[in-house]
């Protein structure tokens, strides 16, 4: 009977991190920084996730986990994931405002700068994937606003 259990156990095992293989072998991460060009207007970051295939049914890309902050993906089309991460740079409206600070929501995880926690759900059960280096695009920038005369 114990050696029963034993192997259900191991194949439970197997069958788990060939999973999370397997997803990390299908999927890319990547991001850029952004800063408004106006004074208030945000920064944050753009957390992007492009896969080679699309994830089967029972499988769903929930959230990442990304310099301290853990937002939720949406998703672009089946191929391609963002989580839009605001963060607390460009926030003050003028000088002295520290009322109007919006950021996105922080963890308590801690992870390496360019590391990446991606949490998927397959059948109601939660499958965390660590990403070691994470791929930074070019900064956006965008352009400040015209003058209003």
């Amino acid at each position: 009977m114990k050696q029963l259990l034993l192997l259900l156990f191991s194949i439970t095992m197997i069958s788990c991190s060939s999973q999370k293989k397997a997803l990390q072998e299908t999927l890319q991460a990547s991001y850029e920084t952004w800063v408004a060009g106006v004074r208030g207007g945000g920064s944050g970051i753009h957390f992007y996730v492009d896969l080679k295939t699309p994830l089967s049914k029972e499988i769903e890309l929930e959230k990442v986990i990304f310099r301290g902050y853990e937002v939720p993906f949406e998703k672009i089309d089946s191929l391609h994931f963002i989580a839009r991460i605001k963060t607390e740079g460009n926030q003050q409206k003028f000088d002295g405002d520290v009322t109007s600070k919006s950021t996105s929501p922080k963890t308590q995880y801690k992870l390496h700068p360019e590391e990446a926690l991606l949490l998927f759900v397959k059948s109601g059960k939660e499958i965390k994937i660590k990403i070691k280096k994470v791929t930074e695009r070019p900064m956006l920038e965008y352009p400040s606003a015209k003058p209003k005369f």
